[in-house]
């Protein structure tokens, strides 16, 4: 049985390897020491501006410099999901359920 726990670890987990793919090296560790920190770290990072802010965090800005091709699309994707996991346990950040909603319709616009 996966708990909230672990669903969250999972998800930046998968976050990461997509910023590796995206040649963001410095958004990864970012994300993965997140991951292999404490409950209170990881909460501290999934509620911070870097991941979830304006210009210059990782919603705003990780995977573009192709533009939006299909491994920013694909980072999207897990920041979504990440984000309604967020979501589902109230860990969030202000601006969490905005970017939620922007990749959500993105990629329906895409589909």
């Amino acid at each position: 049985m996966t708990t909230e726990h672990d669903s969250i670890k999972l998800l930046l987990a998968s976050l990461a390897d997509e910023l590796h793919r995206c040649d963001e090296p410095r958004f990864a560790a970012g994300v993965e020491a997140a991951a292999s920190g404490s409950s209170e770290q990881r909460s501290d990072y999934l509620k911070s501006n870097e991941l979830w802010g304006g210009p210059g965090s990782i919603a705003d800005q990780a995977g573009l410099r192709a533009e939006r091709g299909s491994n920013r699309k694909r980072l999207e994707l897990v920041l979504r999901d990440l984000g309604l996991e967020q979501i589902r346990q109230g860990i969030v950040n202000p601006r969490t359920s905005m970017w939620v909603e922007a990749f959500q319709k993105w990629n329906e616009m895409d589909n």
